[in-house]
């Protein structure tokens, strides 16, 4: 499907043909003699604006319909606040309009229209409006690009060089029996700018007609707002976004909706080649009808997310299944009540270092089907997993916390800048190499707990924290299976709670216990009254109160100090005497 669409969009640009090039500049009369834009009578002074430096002017006017019946270059058009009555200009099929110098500016006030109509009647041809060179689609300016009929190809804007949609708006037309879809398409260093598309799904069944948005080459959707509807039929798909070759989706929102019917795919975005997320919003929304289908995200060849944010909602989803890169794919964070899709790879979360919650279950297989998926936590931000994730591949917190809520299936390794947090469960073995805080990360205590081994290394520390003497009131560690223990216990106080001497906590509940800790960090506290120690008994190990007998130090040090100069002075006294 996706090789279908790709095509369509590159023998598209086969058919357009080089315009001639005049050299009148000029403005659209108020009583033309008809709508023809290459009626030379309809202009003022007489002549068709068919130049790369001409400007075609439009102000008021009794008739505001336009056609253009030949191949069209300009290097602007211009529309005065006169021309408050708006303004429809249609490429024909089988010609081209292009904008090769300034572009559109839209003085009225007014949203003037632009339309490329496709092929009709077996012509094999369509319309097309083209962006050259630094040429803007303008604002309040909006561009549709219709459907084609038996099976040729719909409307199409390009845009080229360095040129940019502006703040314009372009509606891409799905079609219906034997039509094909209305396109936008970027390439070269070109942008999206600021502008909104609408790309619509199919409303036939079993048909790949769906509007559709593509970037290639090195362009950029810059702050756009980019929606694919879903489709309003079954077994057909929702309105499409490629990205391509080197190009980037920037900054811009990329809302893909469900479908609306039983059957009905969803809009989707992806990401080819070498494409990069970059710092942009994917948005997948669940459908409200039974049987319909959420919107869709896939990273697939050697693509990128970048910093983008994810979101993904009831049955729409993040698919990376079909990507091939060697790293799996890093994005900038997911949130939402969706799934995720590993198939064989890894996701990356967290290098925009946001916190987000993610409800949703992250699991194996996608469009690609694959099995071994695993998760990698980096960033300074919180990932809190509060779904029941099932991917199958290993559980890496590199950076930031990794805070389970729910549940993951896999082994978990925690690295040196890393914290394994939550209330949740874990499937798997735990190897400590950084921090596991049970509960939040710092501020409320809980019970985690390991179904199969945890290991903690010489330098990694277990975090327990104590609000009180009740259950619920301090953090569990709950390993059932063998505990192996080493480095440090960092019990830590909240709540303004000071347990009093004899008090104790069970705060590591094990089926088998090895090891000991090597330190206990802050093992002082209540003014230096009170000191923490650790009993080991039952598999269980328990942070007990007691008096504090540890020394001083620096109290110590003081008396030294004062005892040497008293010494000094007795001495010097002596010598004195002696005298």
């Amino acid at each position: 499907m996706k090789t279908l669409i790709l095509s369509a969009i590159r023998c598209s640009l086969m058919f357009l043909v080089p315009s001639i090039t005049y050299a009148i500049s000029t403005q659209w009369d108020l009583d033309p003699i008809s709508g023809d834009w290459n009626t030379a009578a309809n202009w003022t002074p007489n002549g068709v604006p068919n130049g790369p430096a001409d400007t075609a002017t439009f102000g008021l006017s009794h008739t505001s319909d336009v056609s253009i019946s030949a191949n069209t270059e300009v290097n602007s058009i211009i529309f005065t606040p006169a021309a408050t009555n708006p303004y429809t200009i249609s490429v024909s099929f089988g010609f081209t309009l292009t904008l090769s110098g300034t572009g559109i500016i839209n003085n009225s006030g007014t949203t003037q229209h632009f339309v490329a109509n496709g092929g009709e009647a077996n012509s094999g041809e369509f319309g097309s409006i083209r962006f050259t060179n630094s040429a803007t689609a303008g604002s309040s300016t909006t561009f549709t690009n219709n459907h084609g009929t038996n099976g040729f190809f719909g409307g199409i804007t390009l845009f080229s060089d360095t040129s940019t949609a502006g703040s314009a708006t372009f509606i891409n037309k799905n079609g219906t029996v034997g039509e094909s879809q209305g396109e936008t398409v970027f390439f070269d260093n070109s942008t999206a700018g600021n502008g909104t598309f609408i790309n619509n799904g199919s409303i036939i069944s079993n048909l790949v007609n769906s509007g559709s948005t593509g970037f290639f080459d090195s362009s950029t959707a810059g702050n756009a707002t980019i929606t694919n509807n879903g489709a309003a039929a079954s077994d057909t798909f929702g309105g499409i976004t490629f990205l391509a070759n080197n190009s980037s989706a920037s900054n811009g929102t990329f809302i893909n909706n469900a479908g609306t019917v039983s059957g009905a795919f969803g809009g989707f975005t992806d990401f080819l080649g070498n494409a990069t997320a970059a710092s942009s919003t994917l948005i997948a929304n669940g459908a409200t009808i039974g049987g319909a289908g959420g919107g869709q995200i896939f990273f697939s060849a050697d693509s990128t997310g970048g910093t983008s944010r994810i979101e993904v909602f009831g049955n729409g989803f993040l698919d990376i299944s079909d990507h091939s890169g060697r790293r799996g794919v890093t994005i900038g964070s997911i949130e939402g009540d969706g799934d995720s899709f590993l198939g064989a790879n890894n996701l990356t979360v967290g290098s925009n270092d946001l916190s987000t919650t993610f409800s949703g279950v992250i699991q194996d297989g996608g469009v690609n089907g694959g099995v071994g998926g695993s998760l990698t936590k980096i960033g300074t931000g919180t990932l809190d997993l509060t779904g029941a994730s099932t991917y199958t591949g290993s559980t890496n917190v590199n950076r930031g916390v990794l805070q389970v809520d729910g549940s993951i299936s896999s082994n978990t390794s925690v690295r040196g800048r890393g914290t394994l947090a939550g209330t949740g469960t874990i499937n798997g073995n735990v190897t400590n190499n950084g921090r596991v805080s049970p509960g939040e990360a710092l501020g409320a205590p809980g019970m985690l707990t390991v179904v199969h081994s945890y290991t903690q290394a010489q330098f990694a520390t277990l975090m327990i924290q104590i609000a009180g003497m009740n259950t619920g009131q301090f953090s569990v560690l709950n390993v059932m299976g063998n505990a192996d223990l080493n480095g440090f216990l960092d019990p830590v106080l909240l709540n303004g709670f000071v347990p009093s001497i004899g008090d104790s906590f069970v705060f590591l509940d094990s089926a088998s216990l090895t090891g000991a800790f090597s330190r206990i960090l802050r093992p002082v506290f209540n003014n230096g009254t009170e000191q923490w120690s650790v009993i080991y008994q039952n598999n269980n190990a328990i942070l007990t109160v007691g008096p504090n007998t540890i020394p001083d130090l620096g109290s110590t040090f003081l008396l030294l100090t004062l005892g040497l100069l008293g010494l000094m002075t007795y001495r010097r006294q002596l010598l004195r005497g002696q005298s």
